[in-house]
Order: structure tokens, then C-alpha cells, then sequence
């Protein structure tokens, strides 16, 4: 039996050794952000990185292991800097380039990225190690020193005769946008109101100018979340999204309310502005929603049971000599009454995790015999299409098998449904330090860069894709949700006409106190 390594950055077939534990002490101590890419494994994934790379990005070390370093980019238009690195994995050697990255929350940084390669005797490179460091201050300063000057020229020259066009054109924004809309002062007394705000919380207009705003409704809107908002604009200085309000007391009764706050530091005085979206309708909709298709899938799953059982009885007691056509139609009802309980499963599953019952049933089993019984099951059912396994993840993981059973066949069945029949669908098993991936690529239709996080939510369908490939949108999103209660990560990484790679990690070590996974 052969215990899988604790440490955070374990190789295969490597000897670990108080070295390598020094090594992994300082490059966690470090202020640059620190990879390392396994270069024997297919599209070079993480397999170690250190927290200021963790803090750099915002992703987590679970985000991050298994993944091309590339998911940075984004869809950013790296051209050249990406043809640098392209030559420079080609070609085995060092290289340095300042390249524009992407965080987990959309903020564009500018990345100093240098790449070294580990190469062994035979000169054959096994790892690269990349760091990392933010120098967008660095980039942007001598730019934004030009532009300022700039600034401040035309502020001058123009800030008299454009108080009033600022004040009109106030007036218009806040009264065309979709959004109930405060104008606060820095020390949140309301100076402007547009007319949806008025509307929407049947307030008068001059029962709220110049007052402070948690004087608003006798004191209604003095609650612990709107100080907790305003305090940390405030401090902050920037702007805040999605910031939601639940049970909000009105005059009107209580709302769901979303707000996106800003700080503006030159109106000419410094401002905030609020906007406030009454999401109360909309969070009732999803209600009712979730409520119908949990009732809907609970009502239809006893007759499908039924009615699959009638089916596995009758081909049973179907005599030798039955004609093929009978054989035929039975087998074919029997398919799409067995894509119908799929498609119930799923809607059931999507209920449970919505009102968060969903519960895992995890147990010790071989999770490499685990793929091969899924492809086994789909090669009976899509006999024309070749599905390929290489590599080996472990043969001792310790989760909930029937849904992670259930997350490889969603997942093939896509590749399957988007796929050429004359085209091959690979599973490709590997272990990347304390963690296994598993990753499915085919050679369909694949998923623009726009839809590939989107496509994870519930019910989400890609227009033209839904023409083509009618469906309900619902198992990547319940696939993605058994993934995170395992600890893990989905994701997509897809060029339109060139077939898309679904991928996920699970960590090895389900909690810091747990013991880790073994090989037998």
C-alpha cells in the first residue's frame, strides 16, 4: 500500500527529501507569485503553486491546480506575447515577457512573467517554474502622469461652463436607467432622487432630499447591511457590486434589493451614488419555479418507474420468434425512457441543491474502475462513437461514487450529443500533486469564450446552440455543484469549430484534519 505524498507539490516516481520541504517553505514565503508546470502531462498543468500566486490571482489553490497557465488571459488579444511563450516552451529555454492577466473577479493586472525550464540529465525538460509579479502600477504610471496633466488642463479651462451640462446630464442618466437611483453626499445627505426610485418605494420627493439617508422611511433604512455598505465605500473609495439586501422593511413591506454602489471623488465634491434593483419579483419567480419542478420531477419519477419496469418485463417475456420490428421499437422506447429519468434525476438533483438538502454519500472506491464502467455503459449505448482512456488517476478515492458517476456521464454525454460520430472522444486520467483531474475532450461544435462560465448556471442554453441541440440546460449546472461539494473544480476551455475540453480536479484530501486518499 503506498500512501499518496501529504506535502502540497509532490511528483510522481519523485523522492521527497528535506530539500524539497526547505524549498516549499521559501516559496511560500515569497512575495512573487510562484507556478510550476509538469511538462510530461498533456497542455502542461499546475502543479504546485505558492499563496502569493493565490493572492496575486484570487483563485484558490483548488482553482488552480490542474490548469494551462493560460486561463489568466482571458480572451484577451496576446498575440504576440503568447507566441513568445509558445517558442520558448518549443524550444526548452528561459523566457521573460510582461503580459496582460486577468483575476478571479474580472480585474485586469499587468503580469511580469519570467519562465525558466527544469530540465533532467538528458536535457529533456521535465517542470517549468513561472513567476510572477503585478507591475500594472508600474506600466500604467508614466501613462496615467500624462493623462492627468491633461486632465486637469481641460478641467480648468472647462469647469465653469460645464457645471450645468454635468447637472442636466445628472438629471438625464439617473432618470433613463433601469435602476432606482440615489445621489449622496460623502456624508450620505441625499441630494438627488430619480423618479423609479420615487415609484418604487412610494416615496415624495420632498420627503427624502437633504435628508441623511438612514432617516429615509422614519428610519427604516438605518439597517446593519446598508451602514456595513456604505461604511466600506466610504473607506474604500471605489465601487461595490451586487451587494444584496434581504427581508429591506419599506413603507410598502419587505424587499430583496441589489445594489451597486459608487464612490465618485469629483462631482465637482466627492459623491455616492446608489443604484438600487428590486429584485423582491424576480426572487419569488425563482421560488415558484424551483418549487414547480420539485413537485413536477417527484410526480413524474414513480410513473417512469413504472413504466421502465413494464418496459424491462416485456422484453424479457418477449418469445424467440418476436419480429425484429417489435424488438426494434422496444429497445428505442426503452432509450428515451431512460433519457426521460436522466433528464428527472437531473431536475430532482437541481431542487435538492437549490434548497441545499443535496447530501453526499461518500465511501472508499476504485475511481480509475469508476470511469472505465461509465465509457463501458456508453460504448453499449453509442455504439458508433470510440471513446479513448489514457493515463490513471487512483484506484483508492474516498467520495460519493454514484455522483461522481453521474458527473462523467453528463459530461460524455455532451462530448457525445456535440460531437462527429467519425470523431474520437479522449479521457485523459492523470494525478497532479495532492490532487486527481479527469479531462473529456471531443472535436464538435465547442463553446465561445463568452458562454464558458455561464454555461455552469441553471437552465442556461446557448442560443444558437439551443436550435440546433434542444435542451433544458440543467447537467452542467447540477455536474458543476457535485464537483464543488467535493471540493473540486469544473471548467471549459473551448475554440468555436474546434471541440472543447471539460476538465475538473478533485483534491485528494478532503479536510486539513482528514487523512489523504490511498493507492492499494
Amino acid at each position: 500500500m503506498k500512501q499518496v505524498d501529504e506535502n502540497k507539490f509532490s511528483f510522481s516516481a519523485r523522492t521527497y527529501n528535506k530539500e524539497l520541504d526547505l524549498l516549499l517553505t521559501a516559496l511560500d514565503a515569497t512575495k512573487a507569485g510562484v507556478v510550476i508546470t509538469d511538462c510530461s502531462q498533456p497542455d502542461y498543468p499546475i502543479v504546485y503553486c505558492n499563496k502569493a500566486f493565490e493572492e496575486l490571482t484570487g483563485y484558490s489553490r483548488n482553482e488552480i491546480i490542474g490548469h494551462n497557465c493560460r486561463f489568466l488571459q482571458g480572451n484577451d488579444d496576446n498575440n504576440e506575447q503568447r507566441e513568445i511563450i509558445k517558442e520558448a516552451l518549443r524550444l526548452g529555454i528561459h523566457c521573460e515577457i510582461e503580459i496582460k492577466n486577468y483575476k478571479k473577479d474580472g480585474t485586469l493586472f499587468w503580469n511580469e512573467l519570467r519562465l525558466q525550464p527544469i530540465k533532467d540529465e538528458e536535457n529533456k525538460v521535465m517542470y517549468y517554474i513561472g513567476t510572477q509579479n503585478d507591475v500594472t502600477r508600474l506600466k500604467l504610471t508614466d501613462q496615467q502622469l500624462r493623462i492627468e496633466k491633461l486632465k486637469v488642463k481641460k478641467h480648468l479651462v472647462e469647469h465653469d461652463n460645464n457645471l450645468s451640462a454635468d447637472e442636466d446630464l445628472m438629471t438625464a442618466i439617473t432618470n433613463i436607467v433601469n435602476d432606482s437611483v440615489l445621489v449622496l453626499t460623502e456624508n450620505l445627505h441625499i441630494i438627488k432622487v430619480n423618479a423609479l426610485f420615487l415609484k418604487t418605494f412610494h416615496i415624495a420627493e420632498d420627503e427624502i432630499l437633504n435628508q441623511h439617508i438612514f432617516e429615509i422611511d422614519s428610519g427604516r433604512w438605518n439597517t446593519m447591511g446598508l451602514q456595513n455598505l456604505v461604511e466600506q465605500l466610504k473607506l474604500k473609495k471605489t465601487s461595490i457590486r451586487d451587494y444584496l439586501l434581504e427581508d429591506f422593511s419599506t413603507r410598502i413591506g419587505k424587499k430583496v434589493l441589489n445594489f451597486n454602489a459608487h464612490f465618485i471623488a469629483h462631482f465637482p465634491h466627492a459623491a455616492i451614488i446608489l443604484a438600487i434593483n428590486d429584485i423582491t419579483e424576480l426572487r419569488e419567480l425563482e421560488r415558484r419555479k424551483d418549487d414547480f419542478l420539485s413537485v413536477a420531477s417527484h410526480e413524474l419519477k414513480t410513473p417512469l418507474t413504472t413504466i421502465t419496469a413494464s418496459l424491462q418485463l416485456t422484453q424479457r417475456m418477449l418469445s424467440p420468434d418476436a419480429s425484429e420490428t417489435l424488438k426494434e421499437t422496444l429497445n428505442k422506447t426503452k432509450s428515451y425512457v431512460d433519457k426521460l429519468e436522466h433528464l428527472v434525476t437531473d431536475l430532482l438533483d437541481a431542487s435538492k441543491i437549490k434548497t441545499g438538502t443535496i447530501e453526499l454519500a461518500k465511501q472508499a472506491f476504485d475511481f480509475d474502475a469508476m470511469i472505465l464502467e461509465v465509457v463501458g455503459k456508453l460504448k453499449g449505448r453509442y455504439p458508433n462513437n470510440h471513446f479513448e482512456i489514457q493515463g490513471v488517476a487512483s484506484n483508492h478515492y474516498i467520495g460519493d461514487k454514484l455522483r461522481l458517476e453521474q458527473v462523467v456521464l453528463n459530461l460524455l454525454a455532451n462530448s457525445v450529443k456535440f460531437s462527429p460520430i467519425d470523431r474520437s472522444i479522449n479521457i485523459h486520467l492523470s494525478r497532479l500533486s495532492d490532487f486527481i483531474k479527469v479531462s473529456i475532450t471531443d472535436y464538435g461544435l465547442g463553446v465561445d469564450h463568452q458562454y464558458q462560465k455561464k454555461i455552469f448556471d441553471t437552465f442556461y442554453r446557448v442560443d444558437d446552440v439551443q436550435k440546433r441541440y434542444p435542451g433544458i440546460g440543467i447537467g452542467l449546472y447540477v455536474s458543476n455543484q457535485i464537483i464543488k461539494k467535493h471540493r473540486g473544480t469544473l471548467w471549459v476551455e473551448s475554440t468555436i469549430g474546434e471541440g472543447a475540453t471539460f476538465s475538473f480536479t478533485l483534491p485528494l484530501k478532503h479536510e486539513d484534519h482528514d487523512k489523504e486518499n490511498y493507492d492499494m
